[in-house]
């Protein structure tokens, strides 16, 4: 697992949202039921593309999560569903196996991001399911984005 850094532009996502921890069942049982109503969301911006949007509680023991795809504008948001902005900025993104998700996580936060120039800033982060990418195989790539800055650097 490499980190990269990355320039991302704002983006909104629009999808279904919940109240849960960290590592939670609840977060997979989320996904079927945004697929069967990903079909209300007009706009869509980037097709067969989903995205897994987090930002935990200030004590990491609450996390809110959104099922979402990116939408081009966000005009009408259907019933039981958000929006999220992603902000522009710096991202350090990592992929890995679906299989190895919650070790990649792991891997990241303890590992990856603490031993390089960047630190992670307040901000959602996101998992990115792109056009390749099938629920079915374990070994399917997942992108994860931290919003971050230089060490050091104000904020």
């Amino acid at each position: 697992m490499t980190l990269h850094i990355v320039e991302r532009p704002a983006l909104t996502v629009m999808g279904l949202h919940l109240k849960t921890q960290p590592m939670s069942p609840d977060i997979p049982a989320l996904w079927p039921r945004f697929m069967d109503r990903v079909s209300e969301i007009e706009h869509p911006l980037e097709p067969e593309v989903s995205y897994g949007v987090m930002r935990h509680s200030a004590d990491m023991r609450a996390l809110d999560y959104w099922a979402a795809v990116s939408v081009s504008r966000a005009d009408r948001t259907p019933s039981g569903m958000e929006t999220v902005t992603l902000p522009a900025g710096h991202y350090a993104c990592f992929r890995f196996p679906l299989s190895g998700l919650a070790a990649g996580f792991g891997e990241i936060f303890e590992r990856r991001l603490p031993q390089s120039n960047y630190e992670q800033v307040d901000g959602p982060y996101f998992e990115r399911y792109d056009e390749a990418f099938d629920p079915t195989r374990p070994d399917s790539l997942v992108e994860v984005c931290l919003p971050v800055r230089r060490k050091g650097m104000a904020g």
